[in-house]
């Protein structure tokens, strides 16, 4: 599947990590990562970040980014199919996409099965159809256009956690999300 590359705004990506409270504690993954914008500022804030990009002239960018930001030991490329990179060995505790909603609802069952109880989850402008959001955010990005953050838990937001019953879910990631300090 052909996914473009549409730039995250800045002040999105700014908004987003102090949302999150981004830091050292965190494993950050963005999925179709383009230049890496959004995984080299959270890498800025102290987080482990990791871009998934199938684009080698991108990916190659996204490195001389993180060696000139002087962020390299914090960051990591893996150029691939987003779909065909196990997440789980990733074991992210954010993941970022910013893609259409056709990709998102592709992409929903490998976020429920690869990502631990506790994951963030984050979209922007468009939703996780069947996912119910724990955080949605309305802001205005440099350009002056309407945009939308998307924040879901594993655990809590997708379609298989309602099944399973909250409170078993709750025990399950309790550990793994009470150091989150969200802003909102």
């Amino acid at each position: 599947m052909a996914v473009p590359w549409i730039p995250s705004p800045r002040t999105v990506v700014d908004a987003l990590l102090d949302l999150l409270s981004v830091g050292p504690e965190d494993v950050f993954v963005d999925l179709g990562c383009g230049d890496g914008r959004v995984v080299l500022e959270a890498a800025k804030r102290g987080a482990k970040a990791v871009c998934i990009e199938v684009d080698r002239v991108l990916c190659n960018i996204a490195e001389i980014w993180a060696q000139l930001m002087g962020v390299s030991d914090r960051f990591a490329v893996i150029r691939g199919d987003f779909f065909k990179i196990d997440l789980s060995a990733v074991d992210p505790t954010i993941v970022y996409a910013y893609l259409y909603p056709s990709t998102l609802e592709e992409l929903s069952p490998k976020l429920e099965a690869e990502l631990s109880a506790g994951t963030v989850v984050t979209t922007l402008d468009f939703a996780i159809r069947g996912w119910s959001p724990v955080y949605v955010k309305a802001l205005v990005d440099e350009h002056g256009y309407d945009r939308i953050l998307w924040i879901y838990v594993v655990g809590i937001s997708n379609p298989r956690a309602r099944v399973a019953g909250l409170a078993k879910n709750l025990e399950m990631f309790a550990s793994r999300i009470k150091m989150r300090r969200f802003k909102l």
